[in-house]
């Protein structure tokens, strides 16, 4: 009998190429990157179907919901018919299957973790993925978990309110008395969600511990507040510019001067990292010293235990990463993006300030990863990622 991995090989070669490109031995499967159109279980799903060669059914939560919906009426005769019974019987059976199957792949990822070494210039755990054919390991480094943990630095309210008081003055520059406005929208927001964040701080150790749980209700009330605020008078388009004027005031209050030299980065630049570009490679390296000095100053109060900026060498120019580890407002951005809200974070409206302030197109996605395991059971992120990719000029 065939082995099967054998059979997961040549099922796998059926697969259409983009998905393919997604399941097969993956160099970076520690981002947790969820593509926009094709997930995980699907990957999974097409790989059995193309196994068993039969159609596989997978439960969609959207569909789920509706199920559970009083207001969709007559549905139950169909549910309940010997047909419906044996589709749910089917779907309850193949989920268990790919249930299954992702679980073992987790721990096959987590298993090229090697506990044992530790990259000596990023100073994180190294995944074992391998060697190119010019020797250099396969995967990203710097996503990996750091070798010594961190600790961070006391918590500054001052920062904290100072930033909090740019995103509203940014959200309603130039229209004066909406500011007001603004602010009983937040109040507001935040009598809707007390509750939740007091429990949370009611099960905080240490007072550390409180005002962060304090400091993210007021940032989740404000960001939801002004995304609430541009929708409901028809300026959701606003949202865009309230991110680079936010990015503008946080430069400009605590980087005004830093230039190319401020950039600090723990790779070593080489040649070969811009061969292939259109864009002024010293503004570049300019808004990366201010995005150095930036993050330095809030590390230092309080919002990170480390950060790291790197311009990965064999993508010649064209792609800039930040990761920005025990990012203390993860899960309130988290949250916010689940539930649909527009508006980003401090770092996303800083990145995005700097790189137009460039004359740099670009595409950004924003990971938040646990970069200690891939087990979605375990899966806690605690690291911020932003992959800015495809620099050009604008």
């Amino acid at each position: 009998m065939p082995s099967p991995w054998i059979l997961f090989v040549a099922a796998a070669a059926t697969l259409p190429t983009k998905v393919r490109s997604l399941t097969l031995f993956p160099s970076n499967n520690h981002h947790n990157r969820h593509h926009p159109e094709i997930t995980r279980r699907d990957c999974l799903a097409t790989f059995l179907s193309s196994l068993l060669g039969t159609t596989f059914l997978l439960p969609s939560p959207s569909v789920a919901a509706i199920l559970d919906d009083d207001t969709h009426q007559g549905i139950s005769a169909v549910t309940d018919s010997p047909l419906g019974k044996a589709i749910r019987r089917s779907v309850l059976k193949s989920a268990r299957i790919a249930d299954s199957l992702d679980e073992r792949w987790e721990r096959f990822s987590d298993s090229l973790r090697d506990e044992a070494r530790c990259d000596e210039i990023t100073h994180r755990r190294l995944y074992d993925n391998g060697v190119r054919k010019d020797g250099t390991p396969v995967g990203n480094p710097g996503l990996g978990q750091l070798c010594e943990p961190r600790t961070s630095e006391p918590w500054s309210e001052a920062t904290a309110g100072r930033v909090l008081s740019l995103a509203v003055r940014s959200a309603s520059v130039g229209r004066g008395e909406e500011a007001e406005v603004l602010e009983g929208k937040i109040e507001d927001v935040k009598q809707l969600v007390a509750s939740a964040y007091e429990r949370r701080e009611r099960s905080a150790e240490t007072e550390q511990q409180k005002v962060r749980v304090r400091f993210n209700l007021q940032l989740y009330a404000t960001l939801r507040a002004i995304a609430d605020y541009f929708k409901e008078r028809n300026r959701k388009e606003d949202i865009q510019q309230f991110q680079l004027e936010w990015g503008r005031s946080l430069v400009q209050t605590y980087a005004p001067s830093a230039t190319r030299d401020d950039f600090v980065s723990p790779l070593p630049q080489r040649d070969e990292e811009y061969q292939d570009y259109d864009y002024d490679k010293n503004k570049l390296l300019d808004a990366l010293g201010k995005l150095t000095r930036v993050l330095e100053r809030l590390k230092s109060d309080g919002w990170m235990t480390y950060y790291e900026i790197s311009i990965p060498y064999d993508d010649y120019g064209s792609v800039v990463t930040v990761a920005i580890d025990d990012y203390v407002p993860i899960g309130t951005e988290i949250l916010l993006a689940e539930q649909g809200y527009r508006c980003e974070g401090p770092m996303q409206a800083l990145v995005k300030y700097l790189f137009n302030a460039s004359g740099i197109n670009f595409t950004m996605d924003t990971f938040y990863i646990d970069p200690s395991t891939t087990r979605q059971i375990d899966y806690n992120p605690t690291q911020l990622l932003l992959s800015m990719s495809n620099l050009r000029a604008i």
